[in-house]
Parts: C-alpha cells; sequence; structure tokens
C-alpha cells in the first residue's frame, strides 16, 4: 500500500513539473514580455553659430531649463560694432540711390531741352534760316543727353542693388548678435556640462547637450517570436531595475533591423555567408513604448536605465 502511494505521489509529482515546466516554456518563448528594455529620451545637441569667447554660462550641470531660457552669450562686442557699420552701407547706399535718381530727373530734363531745340532746328533749317551744320549740332546733342540718360539708369539699377545688398548685409549682422545668445530650444535638463565661461566658441562646434524633458520613452527589444501578440496600442507594465513600476502603451513597432549574415559585397551584391549556423537564436526587435502621462513619476526617469516589459492583453491582441 506505501508503495502504491509513494509510486502515486512520484508520478503526481513528475506530472506537476512536466505542467510547471511547460507553463514556463510557452510562457518564457510566447509570451510578450523582456527583460532587455531602455528608458530613452532625445537628446539635442547645441552648438555656436557665431564664434567667440563665451562670457556669460547661465545654467549648471543636471539644470533643468524651460524654452526659450538664456544658457550661454558669446561676447556681442564684435557683432555689435559689425551691425553698425552696416547700418552705416545702408545709409550710404540709399544716399547714392538718391543721387542717382537725382541724375535721372535732370537727364530727362536734358533731354527734352536737346530734343525741343533740334525740332525748332530743324523747322528753321527747312525754311533755310540755319545751317545744316547747325541743325546737326542739336541733333548731336540729343544723342548725346540719350546716352546720358541710358547710363544714369545703368547707375540706378546699380545703386538699387547695393542697397539691396547692404540691407541684407545688415540683415545677417543683426542676426550673428542675436545668435551670440545660445536660448534653450526645447525645455529639458542640461547633461554632462563640460562648457566653462571664458571657452573660445567656434562656430558648429557642440557646446553642450540637452535631454528633452518631455521626450522620454521607453525602447524595449522584443524576441521576433513574441511579435505576433504585440501589436500598437496595447498596454504594457514597465518595471524599472530601482523598482519603480508604471503604464504605458505600443506605440511602434521597427519595421527593420541589421542583418548581419549579409553585408554589401563587391560591387553591391550580396555577400552570404557561406557557413549556416544551425543553432539560430531569435531576433530582438525594438518596441517603441510610450510612458503612461499620468505617471507622478516621470521627472525622475533617467535614459538609459533598464526596465522590464510586459505586454498585458487588451481587446486588440485577442
Amino acid at each position: 500500500m506505501k508503495k502504491s502511494f509513494a509510486q502515486l505521489l512520484t508520478l503526481s509529482v513528475v506530472m506537476l513539473a512536466l505542467v510547471l515546466g511547460w507553463f514556463a516554456w510557452e510562457h518564457y518563448t510566447r509570451s510578450p514580455w523582456t527583460r532587455d528594455a531602455r528608458v530613452r529620451a532625445d537628446v539635442v545637441t547645441l552648438s555656436a553659430d557665431v564664434s567667440g569667447r563665451i562670457v556669460s554660462l547661465r545654467v549648471q550641470d543636471n539644470q533643468h531649463v524651460a524654452k526659450g531660457d538664456l544658457l550661454l552669450e558669446i561676447d556681442p562686442a564684435r557683432y555689435t560694432l559689425a551691425v553698425e557699420h552696416a547700418k552705416r552701407s545702408v545709409e550710404v547706399a540709399r544716399a547714392t540711390l538718391g543721387q542717382s535718381q537725382a541724375a535721372i530727373i535732370a537727364s530727362e530734363a536734358l533731354l527734352k531741352q536737346r530734343q525741343s531745340e533740334e525740332r525748332r532746328r530743324r523747322s528753321l533749317k527747312q525754311g533755310f534760316a540755319i545751317s545744316g551744320e547747325e541743325w546737326e549740332k542739336s541733333s548731336t546733342d540729343v544723342a548725346v543727353a540719350q546716352a546720358e540718360l541710358l547710363r544714369n539708369q545703368a547707375n540706378l539699377g546699380l545703386a538699387q542693388a547695393n542697397v539691396q545688398l547692404a540691407i541684407a548685409a545688415l540683415t545677417q549682422a543683426e542676426l550673428d548678435l542675436q545668435r551670440t545668445r545660445v536660448e534653450a530650444p526645447v525645455s529639458g535638463y542640461v547633461t554632462n556640462l563640460l562648457t566653462r565661461q571664458g571657452d573660445y566658441a567656434s562656430a558648429g562646434s557642440a557646446l553642450l547637450a540637452l535631454v528633452d524633458s518631455d521626450s522620454f520613452y521607453v525602447s524595449g527589444y522584443f524576441e521576433e517570436t513574441k511579435l505576433p501578440r504585440i501589436v500598437e496600442g496595447s498596454p504594457v507594465r514597465i518595471q524599472l531595475m530601482s523598482g519603480e513600476t508604471f503604464g504605458g502603451v505600443v506605440q511602434s513597432i521597427a519595421y527593420a533591423i541589421t542583418d548581419r549574415e549579409n553585408s554589401p559585397g563587391n560591387r553591391l551584391l550580396a555577400n552570404i555567408n557561406p557557413s549556416y549556423t544551425w543553432v539560430k537564436l531569435a531576433q530582438r526587435v525594438p518596441v517603441r513604448i510610450l510612458i503612461d502621462p499620468d505617471y507622478a513619476g516621470k521627472g525622475r526617469l533617467r535614459a538609459g536605465t533598464t526596465a522590464t516589459v510586459t505586454v498585458l492583453e487588451s481587446s486588440k491582441s485577442r
């Protein structure tokens, strides 16, 4: 009797172990969850549009700034002088334009006078009151006046172009002066600040990094065998390694990952690995997860930290 009971107990334990093993295997291989997830955020790298020495640094490392806040200022003295010089150039160009316009008016008046004299002398010539030489001189004076008018018209066009160039140079100088003040394009956190007051900023060189505080999300890397049970809009549970737990929603699933077995060869032909790996591991595909906007601890998230993501069942995934 005891022997039969022991055999039955052993058989029950084995059956239970098989059932639990099957459920564990099914959960591990099919259940949409992953421990390979990271908190991510968009990082804006700020650089100077103009060169100069940094005379004012208004932020500290890890400080939160609002969009439009002044972060640093580059020495504006040289750019202020450039604006004043450009303003004077505009004034000179406009004065030259005024002279050209006055010359046009004078040339037109002189041409009308010469044409009137030419018509009067032509009538006198037809009545033999003057010689042909005097009429030819008046005709030559008309041609000279017409040439002078054309030259002044060309000078007027050049003066108008110079005014436009001077205004464009003034606009550029004012823009350069404005960009000596580097402002925050988004609200976020200054991170890993290495720039110091007194440093020389070169145009285009990175000065500081700003983590967009409104861009935090979670990127989970799910095995391809679990993707059929993940759809956009599915609710998820996110647990950070530090212990915090909060919710989220599947926002999107990546459409491509790198194929390490197929790198471009010569002449852009496929370079297929001749050896075949018999043991195939499931590829991991990035899934972007939108964090619950009502999560109270959203301001304490840190990009790059590790998380575990579990996709919960919903009507969309059934």
